[in-house]
């Protein structure tokens, strides 16, 4: 990426396409992906980078003492919930 592009696209605050453009240059050459493709693939970066970052912003903003996962947690200690149950809540599939 040259410094123009990288200058553009920093005042377009785009960093998610910054961190990913020349990986998926050459996985646009690689495997001939049309420009189209190319070009969603950049933005789907992007809002993925976004997403992560408002994620991060909300827990830091919540100044939770300790972040845990689903699969960080030790269902040993409480044997009556439902393991499965809880996971399948995790996806949030009964929306």
């Amino acid at each position: 990426m040259n410094d123009l592009t990288l200058s553009k696209l920093k005042s377009l605050k785009l960093s998610g396409i910054i961190k990913t453009l020349d990986l998926r240059n050459e996985e646009a050459l690689a495997n001939n992906i049309s420009f189209m493709e190319f070009v969603e693939l950049l933005l789907n970066d992007e809002v993925i980078n976004r997403q992560t970052n408002e994620n991060k912003k909300r827990i830091h903003k919540a100044r939770f003492q300790f972040h845990k996962t689903l699969e960080e947690y030790n269902f040993n200690c409480q044997p009556s919930i439902n393991k499965r149950f809880i996971y399948n809540l995790g996806t949030c599939e009964f929306v």
